[in-house]
């Protein structure tokens, strides 16, 4: 349990236990769709997924995702912090640094060699909130590239 001068808040990696409070994080804090039961049970099964919660009073009040990546050249991890939210009235009470706090503390459990994010420069709350956690650019000519994979759905065969 963390202890902050806005209230008191737990921070906990979601289990399948937490499927509701996963569900209430991935509608409310992420902005996603609810997708099927079988996704939520699946990423909350995988010991390489990382949901990790902020909680206070039953209501998720932020929420952290990742993943432990295994390139093939090394036995060691690479954390990715995929994406990170506050809802915004619980924001500026150090639920954001404890969640990225608790995510770096996984890696460091599992051995990673490091701990990376993606984020826009423009984007200076979490450029700061990186920052304060010990997260480093190391290049300014860092690039992210992305190609949209639109997947149809097809009919099931007949």
């Amino acid at each position: 349990m963390a202890e902050h001068s806005g209230g008191t808040f737990t921070i906990l990696r979601a289990r399948r236990a937490d499927r509701n409070l996963a569900r209430q994080a991935i509608v409310e804090l992420h902005g996603r769709a609810l997708c099927d039961e079988a996704a939520i049970l699946d990423f909350l099964s995988d010991p390489a997924r990382y949901l990790i919660l902020a909680v206070e009073g039953g209501r998720v009040a932020g929420s952290l995702s990742g993943y432990a990546l295994r390139p093939p050249q090394r036995r060691e991890p690479q954390f990715l912090l995929y994406e990170i939210d506050v809802r915004p009235e619980c924001r500026k009470r150090g639920i954001g640094r404890a969640l990225v706090e608790a995510f770096i503390a996984e890696a460091r459990a599992a051995g990673a060699s490091e701990v990376w994010v993606l984020t826009n420069q423009s984007n200076r709350a979490a450029m700061a909130l990186y920052a304060r956690s010990g997260l480093r650019r190391e290049a300014h000519d860092d690039v992210m590239l992305n190609l949209k994979l639109h997947h149809q759905r097809r009919a099931p065969s007949e």
